[in-house]
This record gives structure tokens, sequence and C-alpha cells, in this order.
């Protein structure tokens, strides 16, 4: 699986735990989180499994939604990848 760009991981990342950022307004293209408009449905969905699959973010499902948290590891890289934002 190809790694997404540091964009779309900084912007999954940082909007994780936003109540609007569900997996449904993915699936449903209700992208309604701010920033999300910059990127097309399928990076964010790359963005998402990526993620997952390499233990940044974690699903929960409750009331049949979606949602997803960040891992500690997910927490880290976030971190990083705000540091190089401050750098740059």
């Amino acid at each position: 699986m190809d790694e997404p760009t540091e964009a779309v991981i900084y912007q999954i990342l940082s909007k994780t735990e936003e109540k609007n950022a569900t997996m449904d307004h993915l699936v449903f293209e209700m992208m309604q989180f701010p920033g999300a408009a910059a990127f097309t449905k399928n990076e964010l969905l790359l963005g998402v499994y990526w993620l997952e699959t390499f233990n940044y973010i974690f699903r929960s499902t409750e009331n049949h939604t979606t949602r997803y948290f960040r891992t500690t590891k997910g927490h880290e890289k976030l971190v990083e990848l705000e540091l190089k934002k401050r750098k740059a």
C-alpha cells in the first residue's frame, strides 16, 4: 500500500477526534470537517486505511457511526508533523 502524503496524514490525524470526522462523512462525500475539501475522497480513504493498518489510528463503531481515534503512535506522529510545519 502506498504511503499517503504528509499533508493527508496530518489532516487525518489532526481531525480524527472531531465530531464530524466520521467514516460516514468520507464514504458519502459529506466531508464537512475543516480542511477536508483540499483532498480527494480517495486520498483521504487511502490515508485512513494506511494509518489504521500501521496503528496510528483505531476504529470505533458506536450507534452505527464509525469514528477513528489516535493511538499513542498516532499522537507522536501528529506532534512530529506539527513540529515540521513550525520549522518550515
